[in-house]
């Protein structure tokens, strides 16, 4: 029962290759998106509340953030028309958790993904705002996300350089 955090947390590294080889914006896409979304809020979650949380599952959650993030922005990138000034907001919320991983090797001598609950609200977000591509609210919505997005970035940056690490 201990390891079913893990095993959520690797279930959405294997989503990978389904998710890169069906078609985006199809119904199977979106299922498959759904169900790696629902492991990314579970894996967390029940290691939590079942206290069998550890670095290695943060770690595994990270990785599986990662590639699921490459995939899926990979797929929908032709279908994102947004604005120059929100890719610019893009830019600079990446240079912010760039800075951020820089500032926790030299404070901590490690990289360190931060599982705070601004973060964990920008995924949560980020997750539903996704499936609005397409429709006449999409950027409106982009531009909240990217705010918390940003909001998030600078937090973290702030726990790392303060040298509180909060993984709650």
């Amino acid at each position: 029962m201990k390891q079913i955090p893990n095993l959520l947390s690797a279930l959405r590294i294997a989503l990978f290759l389904p998710l890169f080889l069906v078609d985006a914006m199809t119904v199977p896409f979106w299922m498959l998106y759904v169900i790696a979304g629902t492991t990314d809020m579970l894996d967390g979650f029940l290691a939590r509340r079942w206290g069998v949380e550890s670095k290695f599952g943060a770690g595994l959650d990270s990785l599986a953030d990662f590639v699921l993030v490459l995939v899926v922005g990979y797929k929908l990138f032709p279908w994102l028309k947004l604005p120059a000034t929100l890719w610019m907001m893009v830019g600079l919320i990446a240079l912010v958790k760039i800075v951020n991983v820089i500032s926790s090797y030299v404070v901590k001598q490690k990289t360190e993904f931060l599982h705070t609950k601004s973060n964990k609200l920008t995924g949560f977000l980020l997750f539903i705002g996704m499936m609005t591509i397409g429709q006449s609210y999409f950027i409106p919505v982009a531009w909240v996300i990217a705010c918390f997005a940003l909001f998030a970035a600078f937090h973290e940056g702030y726990l790392i350089v303060a040298n509180r690490i909060y993984i709650k």
